[in-house]
């Protein structure tokens, strides 16, 4: 067991990320929803992967546009198999205006050799559905099952296309995360440097603080700590001070207290960056550094391999 400040002072800085970051990440979710962040990023992978002509007839089927809640919202998720189910009924009706799940093998082949193909073609001619026509042209098999087949192939295809469309949504959020993270540190003027100094300097605050990161670190999942997180922040000696702007701001640019809090806000920017997983797992492998944290499964496991 460790008893130090130093440990304490790691217990509070660590609960201390791990409340802002759920913090940022709320708020981030919030903000993604009100611009469509997902839906919008959905929209232009399929336009990505089937071209803006077949793109606009799958969100016009019923069977997508029922998704949304609203009808002038788009859909933020569509499972692989539907989309290929629509966009294969798509074709065919604009085709022959039959049924995908009714044509026989030869009319299935017959209604992919009909879509416009870009072997051939000069670059500037070639259409947004010729790479879609050579991506069927690959998927479609022999024999009769040949419509199940190529509608079981291309949900496969969609699968892993939507594994790339996800990648680039955790690209967009990692930029909406560092933006939104900045905002929140600023306004609530959380600087690492100003938190590592008070509980370093202020014994009870340091107490308090840490007895409440150990109770977290107790919990079994980082969401539980959700509906507290902006009760825990008000334990912390963050904030602006309660007097007028005027003196916040000459308080601010005295000597060089400016420097320290842009270089603690950055710091501070930085470590929610990483997550509320990444310092909630941390949290609990200090809190049993210190000897009396820890999740229930940690403990088990001591007692099982005989260590204290």
């Amino acid at each position: 067991m460790f008893e130090h400040p130093v440990i304490d002072v790691a217990l509070g800085l660590i609960f201390f990320y791990v409340t802002l970051s759920l913090v940022a990440s709320a708020a981030q979710e919030w903000v993604a929803s009100l611009v469509g962040l997902r839906s919008t990023n959905l929209e232009e992978g399929i336009k990505r992967l089937v071209g803006d002509k077949y793109a606009k007839a799958v969100y016009a089927h019923p069977l997508i546009k029922n998704l949304s809640r609203k009808d002038n919202q788009l859909p933020s998720y569509i499972a692989p198999e539907t989309l290929s189910t629509v966009l294969l009924e798509v074709l065919a009706k604009n085709q022959d205006g039959k049924s995908f799940v009714s044509l026989k093998a030869k009319e299935v082949r017959e209604l992919i050799a009909k879509l416009p193909q870009g072997a051939g073609r000069d670059v500037a001619d070639k259409k947004d559905d010729d790479d879609l026509a050579a991506v069927l042209t690959a998927l479609v098999t022999d024999g009769e099952k040949v419509a199940i087949e190529l509608q079981e192939k291309l949900a496969s295809w969609f699968d892993e296309g939507m594994t790339r469309i996800s990648g680039w949504y955790k690209r967009k959020v990692k930029l909406f995360i560092l933006i939104i993270s900045g905002v929140v540190v600023i306004a609530t003027n959380a600087s690492t440097i100003h938190v590592a100094e008070a509980l370093w300097t202020n014994e009870a605050l340091r107490t308090q603080i840490a007895a409440q990161a150990e109770v977290a670190a107790k919990m079994e999942d980082v969401s539980a700590l959700e509906p507290k997180n902006i009760d825990a922040l008000k334990s912390f000696p963050i904030g602006w001070k309660e007097a007028t702007f005027k003196a916040n701001v000459c308080a601010f640019f005295t000597g060089t207290e400016w420097l320290k809090s842009i270089i603690g806000w950055l710091i501070t920017v930085a470590a929610i960056s990483l997550g509320a997983p990444f310092w909630f797992d941390l949290l609990g492998k200090v809190a049993n550094l210190k000897g009396t944290g820890g999740k229930a499964q940690d403990k088990t496991k001591k007692a099982q391999d005989g260590t204290t």
